[in-house]
C-alpha cells in the first residue's frame, strides 16, 4: 500500500531498465554461423523426446516463447530465408516482399507445375553481395538428383526440395555468382569439416528420416518417441564433431540456430504454434533460458547480425535480434578500408589503403587481401598497409582481412568496378563481315569512363567520314554504300578526350536493304510481337515479297510487292531470333536478322544506358506492355526498394544513389499478378 502513489514512476523505471538492458546487449559477429531446421513437433515434445538437443540447450541457451509462423513446411523455410511466407494467401506480406504462389509444399504457377521463382531479397542474396562464403549441406541430395529443382522424395530418397528454402529463390535457380553449386550433399560438410574449408555460413539439412518428419532409416511406422529420437541423434553426431572445432570451443565465435518449422504435421493448429528454438556457441550466456516472444524472423535478424550484414528482408528489417541469449559483442579486431571507397568505379592499379586495430591486449599479426576469393596480398604485424593491385576490367569482389594475436581476425569487403581508360561502344547491327543491302542500318550505343559523358559520334566508311552525331549515348542512322566490300568504324568520344571503336567489314551486294524499326534490337516484349520494317530495293528494282522467320526457319508471315510492312507475330514467353527477309524484282534479297526477349509483362528502361556513369540523382525513365493493365511499379537499387508506383504504362523517376555501382531492378506487375523486369547497372562517382 505504502508504495501505491509510486506506481506510475515504479513502472517506468522497469521499463527504462528493460530498454536500457536491451539497448546494451549486442549479438556478436561470428566467424562461423549454423541453421538448422527440424520438422512437425511442439515444444514439449521435444523437451520428452530429445535428449542430447534438451541438454545442450540447457547448458547454451534456448528460447521458451519461440513460435513458428505458419503452417506449412515450406512457408517456414522462407521465413527464415526471405523474412516472408512469399504468399498472400497465407500471411501478411511484410514491407518489400511479394506474392509468389509459395505453399507448405512449393511456389508453382497456379495449375502448372512450374516454379515461380522467389526475386526478394534473401539471406543467400545478401551473402552473396557481401563476398560472404556460405553452403546448404542436404542429406541424400546427390541420391535424389543433386540439382536446385530435383523434387522431393525423387529417386526413392527422403530428400524433401520444400526442406531446402535455398532452392526456390531466383539467384539460386539463375545461378547467380555460382550460387546453385553452394548447396550440396551433406556429405561433403564432412570433407570440408576435416579440411578446416567450412563456409561462414552453413544450413544443414537433414533428410525426412532424419529431421522428424519421417520414420527412421528402416521402419515402416513408427511413434512420436522414435521420430525425435532419430532427430535427436543425428544433431548429437552431426553437431559434436562441429562443437569441438576451435570456433566452438571457449574463445571462438561460432553459434548455431536449432529450430522447428512448425508444431504439428502440416499445420499449427491444437499446438499454439509453439516450437523449440535452442542455440549454442561459446558466445551465449551459459544456462540462458529465454522468454521472450520469439517467431522466424527474429533467428534471420540474428543470423544478419552475426554476419555482419544489414540489409535484412522482410519481416527481419523490423524484428528484434535476440541479443538476450549473448553475453558481450565478442572481440575482434577492427579494419577499416579509407580507400577506395565501396561500389567505387575506378581504373587499374587499384591503391587500397586500410588500417587495423587489435582487441584489448594483443597485437596486429598479419593481413590478407582477396580479390574474387584468390588470394592476392599478403602483410606482416602491421597498422596499415596500402598494396597496389593489378585488376582486370570488370566487377570484382576485394576482401581486406586482418588478424591479431587473439587469432581473431576482421574483414572489410568492397565491390568494386574496374573500367578501361577509355569509353567502350557496341555496334547492334549489322554484324561483322555481313553480307547486306544499301542503305545500312547502323544501330550502336556507347559507355563514357567513369566521370565522363559520351561528347561525338563518327562513322568512317574507308577511311572517309560519312556519318557524326554529337553528346548522344546511342546512335541509329542509315548510310549509303557502294556494292563491294567495305571496312567500316564506328567511333564514339566522351569528354576526357579518349574514344573507342568497333570495326566492321562488311561485303554490299546488289540487293535490298531491310531496317526494322520495331521491336528494337534485344528488347523486351509481349505477344504478338508488333514488326515494323520497311526495304530498300536494289538500283532500278523494286520490291517483290517478304517473310518472316522464327526460330528455326518456320515462316510465320508472307507479305507482297510492299517497301514496308506493319504485322503480329504470335510466340511464346522466352528469347527468340526473327529473320525479317525482303526480295525485290532481281531476285535478290536482303535480311535482319536479331533477338528478343517475349515476358508477359514487357519492361524497357530508356535510361540511363545499361553500364553507365551518371551523376545522382539519377533520372529512371522505362516503359511496360502487358496484354492487361499495368498495375504497379517498383524500383529496386542493389536490392533495396527506392521507388513505387501504382498503374501506368510508364515511369519517370529521379532516385538518389550514393557513389559506387549500383544493380537497378525496375519492375512491373499487371492486373494477373504477373510480373517483368530490366536490370541495369549504373555507376556514380
Amino acid at each position: 500500500m505504502g508504495f501505491r502513489g509510486f506506481g506510475r514512476s515504479v513502472s517506468a523505471f522497469i521499463g527504462l531498465l528493460f530498454i536500457t538492458v536491451a539497448a546494451l546487449a549486442q549479438v556478436p559477429v561470428s566467424q562461423h554461423v549454423v541453421l538448422i531446421i527440424d520438422e512437425n513437433h511442439s515444444y514439449s515434445e521435444v523437451l520428452a523426446n530429445m535428449p542430447w538437443t534438451v541438454s545442450q540447450g540447457n547448458l547454451d541457451g534456448y528460447a521458451s516463447n519461440y513460435k513458428s509462423d505458419n503452417g506449412g513446411s515450406l512457408l517456414d523455410y522462407l521465413w527464415l530465408a526471405s523474412g516472408s511466407c512469399e504468399s498472400s494467401a497465407n500471411c501478411t506480406l511484410p514491407s518489400g516482399t511479394h506474392n509468389f504462389n509459395c505453399n507448405g509444399n512449393d511456389c508453382y504457377y497456379s495449375g502448372t507445375d512450374t516454379s515461380d521463382p522467389i526475386t526478394d531479397n534473401n539471406i543467400f542474396r545478401s551473402l552473396n553481395n557481401a563476398g560472404i562464403s556460405w553452403k546448404v549441406y542436404a542429406q541424400s541430395y546427390a541420391a535424389a538428383g543433386g540439382t536446385p529443382t530435383t523434387p522431393d522424395n525423387n529417386n526413392g530418397t527422403d530428400y524433401y526440395r520444400r526442406h531446402n528454402g535455398a532452392t526456390w529463390y531466383s539467384d539460386i535457380l539463375s545461378n547467380v555468382d555460382g550460387s546453385a553449386n553452394n548447396i550440396v550433399d551433406l556429405s561433403q560438410f564432412w570433407t570440408d569439416l576435416a579440411n578446416n574449408n567450412l563456409p561462414r555460413f552453413m544450413i544443414i539439412v537433414p533428410d525426412g528420416n532424419n529431421d522428424a518428419h519421417d520414420c527412421p532409416v528402416g521402419m515402416d511406422s513408427c511413434n512420436e518417441s522414435q521420430q525425435l529420437g532419430a532427430a535427436d541423434s543425428f544433431l548429437e553426431d552431426t553437431l559434436s564433431p562441429l562443437l569441438s572445432t576451435p570456433d566452438f570451443l571457449p574463445g571462438g565465435t561460432g553459434v548455431i540456430f536449432l529450430t522447428f518449422d512448425e508444431c504439428g504435421d502440416g499445420t499449427d493448429a491444437g499446438c499454439s504454434a509453439e516450437v523449440y528454438t535452442g542455440v549454442f556457441g561459446p558466445q551465449v550466456t551459459p544456462n540462458t533460458v529465454s522468454s521472450v516472444p520469439y517467431k522466424h524472423e527474429n533467428t534471420l535478424r540474428t543470423i544478419y547480425d552475426s554476419l555482419g550484414l544489414t540489409d535484412y528482408p522482410g519481416a527481419a528489417a523490423t524484428a528484434a535480434d535476440m541479443s538476450d541469449f549473448f553475453t558481450s559483442p565478442g572481440t575482434a579486431p577492427l579494419v577499416t578500408v579509407s580507400s577506395p571507397a565501396n561500389g567505387a568505379a575506378l581504373s587499374s592499379p587499384v591503391s587500397v589503403q586500410a588500417s587495423a586495430f587489435p582487441t584489448s591486449g594483443h597485437t596486429i599479426t598479419g593481413w590478407q587481401v582477396y580479390v574474387d576469393g584468390v588470394d592476392m596480398y599478403s602483410g606482416g604485424p602491421v597498422a596499415s598497409i596500402a598494396p597496389s593491385l593489378s585488376l582486370k576490367s570488370g566487377k570484382h569482389t576485394v576482401v581486406v582481412r586482418a588478424w591479431d594475436s587473439s587469432g581473431a581476425y576482421a574483414s572489410q569487403t568492397l565491390s568494386l568496378t574496374i573500367t578501361s581508360l577509355e569509353p567502350t561502344i557496341t555496334v547492334a547491327t549489322p554484324a561483322n563481315k555481313a553480307d547486306i543491302g544499301s542503305p545500312v542500318n547502323i544501330q550502336a550505343s556507347a559507355s563514357p569512363t567513369p566521370g565522363h559523358s559520351i561528347s561525338g559520334w563518327w562513322i568512317y566508311i574507308d577511311s572517309m567520314g560519312a556519318y557524326d552525331a554529337g553528346a548522344v549515348d546511342s546512335i541509329n542512322t542509315n548510310v549509303a554504300m557502294s556494292v563491294g566490300p567495305h571496312t567500316v568504324i564506328v567511333r564514339a568520344w566522351d569528354t576526357s578526350g579518349a574514344f573507342s571503336s568497333q570495326t566492321l567489314t562488311l561485303t554490299i551486294s546488289a540487293k535490298p536493304a531491310v531496317a526494322v524499326s520495331v521491336p528494337a534490337i534485344g528488347s523486351n516484349v509481349i505477344s504478338p510481337i508488333n514488326v515494323k520494317a520497311s526495304a530498300t530495293p536494289s538500283s532500278g528494282h523494286k520490291m517483290t515479297s517478304w517473310k518472316i522467320y522464327l526460330d528455326d526457319g518456320k515462316v510465320v508471315y508472307t507479305g507482297g510487292a510492299v517497301k514496308s510492312i506493319n504485322t503480329n507475330i504470335t510466340a511464346s514467353s522466352g528469347t527468340h531470333t526473327l529473320k525479317i527477309r525482303a526480295w525485290d524484282s532481281s531476285g535478290a534479297s536482303g535480311d535482319q536478322i536479331f533477338n528478343v526477349q517475349v515476358n508477359t509483362v514487357a519492361v524497357n528502361v530508356s535510361n540511363p544506358a545499361n553500364d553507365v556513369t551518371a551523376t545522382s540523382p539519377v533520372n529512371i525513365s522505362a516503359t511496360a506492355a502487358s496484354a492487361n493493365a499495368i498495375t504497379g511499379w517498383e524500383v529496386y537499387i542493389d536490392s533495396v526498394s527506392a521507388f513505387a508506383q501504382d498503374n501506368g504504362n510508364s515511369i519517370n523517376a529521379n532516385l538518389v544513389m550514393s557513389p559506387g555501382t549500383h544493380s537497378v531492378v525496375v519492375r512491373a506487375w499487371d492486373s494477373t499478378g504477373a510480373y517483368g523486369s530490366q536490370t541495369i547497372s549504373v555507376s556514380i562517382p
